[in-house]
């Protein structure tokens, strides 16, 4: 193979529409596998096989094999310009790195066609196909030649390759003594070191330390500058919105959202959020259903005189409908109907929320934030708002409950909602707090 400039020449005129250089050229490409399930009574000994066909008369159809077929990839049609930065996006089981194999071809597509221009890097399956009982050096010079490369050309290489992937001292080891790391930085180094057209990259920027990482994004952000195609499989969605010019998201072998990194990025969030949060109402319709009123469990427990009762507690988001998935800067309003079965004078009402692991995060009532309540009716809602949530990235429950100012429970609703608090934020911790920098005095300016 020949330089980036030779393969450009190489480009036939069909694949230049209106002007435009596609390197990656897919048309109605479809993958699938086929998986075979054993029956309950599928898995036998090696004394039960035998007396199984001694016996010849008996029957295997409860063991036998369930041929299921799933399907990755469905009629893909897709084209990638030369020098584009493309992020691929979706859940696990989307198609995402089926559809890097098929561009590789590791794979090859049960319909359609992959069409590709110019020496591909794929960083897919680092050190993959590395002989443990070659040498560093030895499996260089195979991978490089396999790559594509001369001979001469990796000889010429060699210096660099070794330098990038740290590995002075033990390239003419054996690669089966090297650590996972090693092993991993090796593959990595050859792979960009290849002056590839199109670089594959599949969840492998963890290749060693936090400095080989960072020298690892240095180099794909080079050969970015160069105008070499990226293709991107990624679940850090900020890498995708930092590196990419585009975004595409899959979804059950399906392109389901493409365009600029944002909009695809935020649609894709929408979605997982929707999800999570229909998971968790079904989650707590199965407790309510499967737990008797007043039953404990130990997510949910419930205790008191029930002389005040709670009905019920809704949490609400910003648009007043009852939500499970919140961010950050959402406000919150916590919605607890109650029903007085004997009066009371005294009656107080307390929240708290609790990480998923029972670490307390917030606690308070109205009596310690000085509220006096009206005497309550016969039945009646009261409410807590939090204009701004403030919460981290996390899953947690929400206890409430009604009492006397000496703590005497009427009705305690522990872990009576569960949700969740996504952001896209790099801060650490449980909360986040409103703030502001200064410097000097000065207030300082927001950088976006």
């Amino acid at each position: 193979m020949g330089s980036a400039a030779e393969a450009r020449e190489r480009v036939p005129e069909e694949k230049k529409i209106g002007g435009v250089d596609y390197v990656v050229d897919i048309f109605g490409l479809s993958k699938s596998f086929r998986r075979r399930t054993r029956g309950k009574g599928g898995y036998t000994t090696i004394k039960s096989a035998l007396l199984s066909l001694l016996s010849r008369g008996s029957s295997s159809a409860s063991g036998a094999a369930a041929v299921c077929e799933t399907r990755a990839i469905r009629d893909l049609t897709l084209r990638i310009p030369r020098g584009a930065s493309v992020g691929l996006i979706g859940r696990n089981g989307s198609g995402k790195s089926t559809f890097l194999k098929l561009v590789t071809g590791i794979y090859k597509p049960d319909v359609g066609t992959v069409s590709v221009l110019g020496r591909t890097a794929a960083l897919i399956e680092l050190g993959a196909g590395f002989h443990p009982d070659f040498t560093g050096r030895e499996n260089l010079m195979l991978a490089g030649v396999m790559h594509g490369l001369t001979r001469k050309q990796v000889e010429q290489r060699f210096d660099e390759i070794v330098r990038f992937a740290e590995l002075e001292e033990v390239i003419d080891d054996p690669v089966r003594t090297y650590s996972s790391g090693m092993f991993m930085r090796l593959g990595f180094s050859i792979a960009v070191h290849t002056d590839p057209d199109v670089l594959l990259v599949d969840e492998v920027l963890a290749v060693g330390d936090a400095g080989f990482v960072a020298k690892c994004k240095e180099k794909i952000a080079e050969l970015r500058r160069e105008g070499k195609t990226l293709i991107l499989v990624t679940h850090d969605l900020e890498s995708v919105e930092r590196w990419c010019d585009e975004a595409i998201w899959l979804h059950e072998g399906e392109v389901r959202e493409r365009g600029y990194p944002r909009r695809v990025i935020d649609a894709y969030r929408h979605f997982i959020e929707k999800g999570e949060e229909q998971e968790i109402l079904a989650q707590e319709a199965t407790l309510s259903t499967e737990s008797p009123q007043g039953d404990a469990t130990p997510e949910q427990a419930r205790w008191g005189s029930r002389e005040v009762e709670i009905v019920s507690v809704d949490l609400l988001g910003s648009s007043g409908a009852e939500t499970r998935v919140f961010h950050p800067d959402d406000s919150v309003r916590i919605r607890v109907e109650y029903r007085v079965n004997a009066p009371q004078e005294d009656v107080v009402c307390g929240i708290g929320i609790h990480r998923g692991d029972g670490l307390a995060v917030f606690g308070t009532n109205t009596d310690i934030d000085r509220v006096q309540l009206p005497a309550l009716g016969r039945s009646g809602v009261l409410e807590c708002e939090f204009e701004r949530l403030g919460l981290l990235d996390g899953a947690f429950w929400l206890d409430v409950a009604l009492h006397r100012q000496d703590g005497y429970a009427f009705d305690y609703h522990k872990g009576v909602v569960h949700f969740s608090v996504r952001s896209d934020s790099r801060q650490v911790g449980l909360v986040s707090p409103r703030r502001a920098w200064r410097a000097n005095g000065e207030a300082c300016r927001c950088s976006q």
